[in-house]
């Protein structure tokens, strides 16, 4: 393996080839924050707060997850990458500050001493609605509080790399993100049984150990007393998607008893074939009508008079988003861009695009399809 020469915060550094930045800063003890990565599991690149500058680039690089290379040239803390360090982390405590103020853990919790370090004050952003969900309290080994959960997938990384469980996945998309067990249910796993491990890499307190229940943790670095090199089975995620979409297309929609038997066949968790299909709008979870309709809920469509579709189709059918007709005949669905933005307004019926809609368009499109 050979050497690589660069330079950060102007000081000389030769690191190996397959070295990430941040490894390489942390020889020379330049220290770069981070909150979704930590040593032992792979890096998810996602919380964005070890941005760093790289001479020449136009984007910020995650530090946790960027390899380096011959020449180049890092600034960890110039203006530019401070500034988005803030207002990610400004972002994340959007949706924690009222919780946080009065939780007797938040003196533990890294997303506030991050928030501190860098002098991030009261956010100013707002949003609709708060993350709220009840307090987990069913497994005699962890609570979880997922109100308290910033999606940094630490635990996902720990329970799957390191325990060799593979208890958590990512369900939904956007705002409604959220990790999951199985069909997102609370967690309730014989498996965690003198584990914990997921506890001690979650940095918000999301996940805490009951009163009275024991530490996994034996000495030592976290993880020392879970068997190294877990042999977990081989795992066929390419094939996933594919028999998703046939299932979706035959039978209208994925049943549970579908996705726990591809989960088994497959060797994949059924957190991560329930999170496909909670994440993908064209596969549904419930049972469509015999004609779906779609049309994109995107800006550029809404700007090229989407609501007019919405209602128009509401007059003619009876039904809005999220509905599906008595007979079974219709069912409709606001969803992400069906590629027709060049025939704009339009919407999707199974799989027909019809666009540049009007109202009585509409009208006859639908009473087509029986």
């Amino acid at each position: 393996m050979g050497t690589v020469n660069l330079m950060i915060d102007g000081h000389h550094v030769t690191g190996q080839e397959g070295m990430t930045i941040l490894d390489a800063a942390g020889t020379i003890g330049i220290e770069i924050p981070v909150l979704c990565h930590k040593e032992g599991i792979k890096p998810a690149g996602v919380c964005r707060i070890c941005v760093v500058e790289i001479e020449g680039a136009r984007n910020l690089a995650g530090a946790c997850h960027t390899p380096i290379s011959e020449g180049m040239v890092v600034r960890t803390r110039s203006p530019k990458a401070l500034s988005a360090r803030r207002a990610n982390i400004e972002l994340m405590m959007t949706a924690h500050t009222g919780p946080c103020l009065v939780d007797p853990e938040a003196r533990n919790c890294e997303l506030h001493r991050l928030a501190s370090d860098l002098e991030v004050g009261s956010p100013r952003f707002h949003v609709r609605k708060q993350r709220y969900y009840p307090l987990e309290q069913v497994s005699p080994y962890i609570h979880r509080d997922m109100s308290k959960c910033i999606l940094c997938r630490r635990c996902i990384g720990a329970c799957r790399e390191i325990a060799g469980h593979d208890i958590f996945g990512m369900a939904y998309r956007g705002f409604d993100s959220k990790v999951v067990v199985d069909f997102d249910e609370p967690l309730n796993k014989d498996a965690c049984r003198d584990c914990g491990l997921c506890i001690d890499y979650c940095p918000t307190s999301a996940l805490i150990r009951p009163e009275g229940a024991g530490s996994a943790k034996t000495g030592g670095n976290i993880g020392d007393d879970i068997e190294s090199n877990v042999s977990i089975p081989n795992r066929d995620r390419g094939a996933l998607l594919e028999v998703l979409k046939q299932e979706q297309a035959a039978a209208g929609y994925i049943s549970r008893e579908f996705m726990t038997k591809t989960a088994r066949s497959l060797s994949i968790p059924l957190s991560e074939v329930y999170g496909i299909v909670t994440f993908y709008s064209f596969l549904s979870s419930t049972p469509t009508g015999r004609h779906a309709i779609r049309i994109c809920k995107s800006l550029p469509c809404y700007l090229k008079d989407a609501p007019m579709i919405i209602e128009s189709v509401h007059n003619e059918i009876g039904i809005l988003p999220g509905e599906a007709t008595v007979d079974g005949r219709f069912s409709f669905q606001l969803t992400n861009c069906i590629g027709a933005c060049d025939r704009a307004p339009a919407m999707l019926v199974n799989q027909e695009v019809h666009g540049d809609l009007t109202p009585g368009k509409i009208s006859r499109i639908l009473a087509s399809y029986v």
